[in-house]
């Protein structure tokens, strides 16, 4: 009977100690509570509703704030969740972009997303559409905090316009945010805007910014990034090894198997039409995002409840402009599209408004500037500001016609936007490598003349990025002819009634006529007078003329090309095809000019042309050598003087390839052309294919 009840005891034991590991399991597997993130993407300053398609299904009414707050206050209520521990923010593009944005100088959508409850906003690069003084006055009155760890304002003391980050306290909890604008700044607004922001490193800004929330006790860290396209970086951990959450623009679905840390959220669907959602449980002692749940939320604003406090702060904003927006200035027959990556009827709509205003022969609009398309029905002022929500300027201007082709061939490449085009028409191959897809062009009736002045219109955005358009930086005789969105309703105005466009003023041949693609690439568009062969060392015939034709083009003292752009293609190059060239110089580079000191121009060649260095064919001077090294240099005009400032003309990856393992560090370039090969056969042209070489070591 005693061991018995020994063994009975002991049984118990076991059984009180598996229920105690039970239930001590199950305290640290479920979540003592939720932290529940609601975000926006792009709202650009859309206040009500608007018919639009969310992952192919239509919505007659989507978006408006009011519903976005309703569908909040909805979801908090129907799941229970505790507001408290309740978060609105926004990934940036948010206060410019429509007619209420614009007249109101982006007061209207601030206020309002103040209103909403908005924790955090990051800095898109629409804001800067606003001007920065206006900002400046936003970030000044705190109410919405405006986060940039990656900008600096270099008029203010501090450089702190824009917050790194801000910490925000949930219950006992530290929430750090952190907010990251786009690393291409200079790319997607005009450079007045920003002249006085400095851009900096984006995995140092944010790892110092996540550092310091570290210090301050966050226990939670969320990147929310305007900078694009995140997941894409298969290094995240690495870069942002303490950043629990990102959300930013751009973002896809995730798919299974990819690293839970840091969780990337999905992208809300732009101007309000979706709302993003991710709930994270504290489990135990820490927020555990691997068990995180997201999703996208569409706003249809047909079934959410709107926030009837928002409802009368818009009320009062429509009542402010409403009379000015519902101005009727033409009437569209049809429904217009718009698209990024081609030719759209809305494109050709606005570059033939701007070919009108500006009496020229071409017009150019980059696609990525307009921003809606007219549908069928009067057509309101309101619809303007829809479309084209940048108070751009038209810009006229002269350039030859291989400037022009230039232009053309970079935007059929489909490394930046496509360029809506008035006045000219294409015929080109897809299948073709790119800077080599034109294979006839027209202007009016006539084939466009290389060597010929034409007269061109474009907006001041397109101007003044020579990163994508470096040829407009160069145009001759530039004048500001009038407004972008004003010259636009004149135009509908004119026409009273507009239709879509059914014939193509791009027409890719694609797999109709395999013969003509492979003409076009073996097509002579010029010759040397004598052939030149590539053997890979600096003393290269080709890759010296090469060099020494970027360097007249660019009007530079010295050219430096690295020998790794040129390839052997078997025979001497002597006439000039796509062909040829793309087997001479493969790569789709660009060229800039940059301001060095002579002593950095010999840093440069002397690690160059010693053994190990990335070898270069260069113009402009000659190298005088002895036991492997650099003893003296000889330009062609004057005398070498370490301590002057040479203008040189450099391919666009010559930094990497040549300069860092030089040690040495490159000051701002300036975008010259966008393709090396296409530069190299205008100068070829241009000097009608005579070589001359002068001798490049003694």
């Amino acid at each position: 009977m005693t061991d018995l009840l020994r063994h009975l005891t002991i049984v118990a034991i076991l059984l009180v100690t598996l229920l105690v590991g039970l239930l001590v399991r199950d305290h640290y597997n479920i979540p003592s509570r939720h932290l529940v993130i609601f975000y926006t993407s792009n709202l650009r300053g859309q206040i009500n509703p608007f018919s639009t398609t969310i992952q192919e299904h239509p919505y007659e009414k989507a978006g408006g704030l009011a519903f976005i707050r309703g569908l909040i206050d909805d979801t908090i209520k129907r799941f229970q969740f505790d507001p408290e521990f309740v978060l609105l923010l926004d990934t940036g593009d948010a206060l410019f972009g429509s007619a209420e944005a614009s007249l109101t100088l982006g007061e209207a959508p601030y206020e309002l997303m103040v209103k909403m409850g908005y924790q955090a906003l990051a800095v898109g690069n629409m804001e800067f559409e606003l001007g920065l003084d206006t900002l400046r006055r936003y970030a000044e009155q705190g109410k919405l905090p405006l986060l940039a760890c990656n900008y600096r304002d270099l008029k203010s003391p501090l450089g702190n316009t824009f917050l790194p980050s801000v910490l925000i306290q949930r219950g006992p909890h530290k929430i750090g945010i952190i907010g990251l604008g786009h690393g291409d700044l200079a790319r997607n607004t005009r450079q007045e805007n920003v002249l006085q922001i400095e851009v900096t490193d984006l995995q140092t800004a944010v790892q110092k910014a996540a550092a310091t929330l570290k210090l301050q006790g966050a226990e939670l860290v969320i990147l929310l990034s305007h900078h694009p396209s995140l997941d894409t970086r298969l290094d995240l951990t690495e870069i942002f090894p303490d950043v629990d959450v990102v959300i930013g623009d751009l973002i896809g679905p995730q798919p299974a198997g990819r690293p839970s840390r840091p969780l990337l959220c999905q992208t809300a669907p732009a101007r309000g039409a979706g709302l993003g959602m991710v709930k994270i449980p504290y489990i135990g002692q820490a927020w555990n995002v691997e068990r995180a749940f997201q999703t996208i939320m569409p706003v249809d604003a047909t079934r959410v409840p709107p926030s009837p406090r928002l409802i009368e702060e818009i009320a009062k904003v429509e009542s402010r402009i409403e009379s000015l927006l519902e101005e009727v200035v033409g009437r569209a027959v049809g429904d217009f599209k718009r698209t990024y990556e081609d030719e759209s009827t809305m494109g050709n709509l606005v570059a033939d408004a701007i070919r009108e205003a500006a009496q020229t022969d071409i017009a150019f609009q980059n696609s990525g500037g307009i921003k809606a398309a007219l549908s069928s029905g009067p057509i309101s002022l309101r619809d303007l500001y829809d479309v084209l929500p940048f108070e751009n300027s038209i810009i006229r201007l002269t350039l030859q016609g291989w400037q022009i082709e230039n232009l053309v061939e970079e935007s059929l490449s489909g490394r930046s936007t496509f360029l809506q085009a008035s006045g000219l028409r294409c015929t080109y191959s897809g299948r073709n490598p790119p800077g080599f897809r034109l294979i006839q062009i027209s202007v009016g009736e006539e084939p466009l003349d290389p060597d010929r002045d034409y007269t061109v219109a474009v907006n001041d955005f397109m101007v003044s990025t020579p990163v994508s358009w470096p040829e407009l930086t160069q145009g001759r005789d530039r004048a500001v002819v009038g407004l972008l969105r004003e010259s636009l309703k004149n135009y509908l105005a004119a026409q009273r009634v507009v239709t879509p466009t059914t014939e193509r003023r791009f027409v890719d041949i694609g797999d109709t006529d395999e013969t003509l693609r492979f003409q076009a690439l073996e097509f002579e568009l010029a010759s040397l007078s004598e052939p030149l062969a590539h053997d890979g060392t600096p003393g290269s015939p080709l890759a010296r003329f090469i060099a020494d034709t970027l360097r007249t083009e660019t009007d530079s003292d010295f050219a430096l090309l690295p020998l790794s752009l040129v390839k052997s293609g078997g025979d001497p190059l002597g006439v000039l095809t796509p062909g040829r060239l793309l087997g001479a110089l493969p790569d789709y580079v660009g060229v800039e000019t940059v301001a060095l000191p002579g002593e950095t121009v010999r840093r440069l060649l002397d690690h160059a042309l010693a053994s190990g260095g990335a070898p270069l064919a260069f113009s402009g001077l000659s190298v005088e050598m002895q036991d492997g090294k650099v003893t003296r240099l000889y330009p062609w005009e004057g005398d070498f003087d370490p301590a002057r400032v040479y203008k040189v003309a450099l391919p666009g990856r010559f930094a990497e390839e040549v300069a860092r393992p030089a040690g040495v560090d490159l000051p701002k370039a300036v975008p010259w052309a966008t393709d090396l090969r296409r530069l190299f056969l205008h100068g070829v042209r241009r000097r009608q294919g005579v070589v001359t070489l002068k001798p490049a070591l003694l």
